[in-house]
């Protein structure tokens, strides 16, 4: 399982197994791609995270915000858009159910393979809460390897 850096400004990031941020970007997606949340470049912005949930970043996989997020307007509209990932996410209870999982779309066939098992949802709100303070920057860690807890 590949790990990549996630990170936003001044080297500031985590490490995590591509296959964990993969499920991260599929609700964060999902969010983004609703009228309200406007922010500059928004199509391409979708379009990148759709590559990444279509698993063709392996090994490469990036954030790629600073390109998205060029003024304080667009800041807070996507901390906004994760904060209502962190709820929608809160919302499915302790787990992720497996046929959730398997629903959801993507390219990459190794995406249903993985998910075989329900995910736990505060797992996946580890890494929204990580992303919302390197927004803010409040991210302090330019090493830190982001622990997910399952199977």
């Amino acid at each position: 399982m590949s790990t990549t850096l996630i990170e936003y400004n001044n080297g500031k990031g985590f490490w995590i197994h591509e296959i964990y941020m993969q499920l991260a970007y599929c609700y964060i997606y999902e969010e983004l791609k609703k009228p309200q949340n406007t922010v500059t470049n928004k199509n391409q912005l979708l379009y990148e995270i759709q590559f990444h949930i279509d698993g063709y970043s392996t090994g490469i996989m990036s954030l790629g915000w600073n390109n998205f997020i060029t003024n304080q307007l667009d800041k807070q509209t996507t901390i906004q858009a994760l904060q209502n990932v962190k709820t929608t996410l809160k919302n499915k209870g302790a787990f992720i159910s497996v046929s959730e999982l398997q629903s959801i779309p993507t390219e990459d066939e190794d995406f249903k393979i993985y998910y075989r098992e329900p995910f736990p949802t505060a797992e996946l709100i580890k890494i929204i809460d990580a992303l919302i303070q390197m927004l803010q920057g409040t991210w302090t860690s330019d090493n830190y390897s982001m622990a997910i807890s399952y199977k």
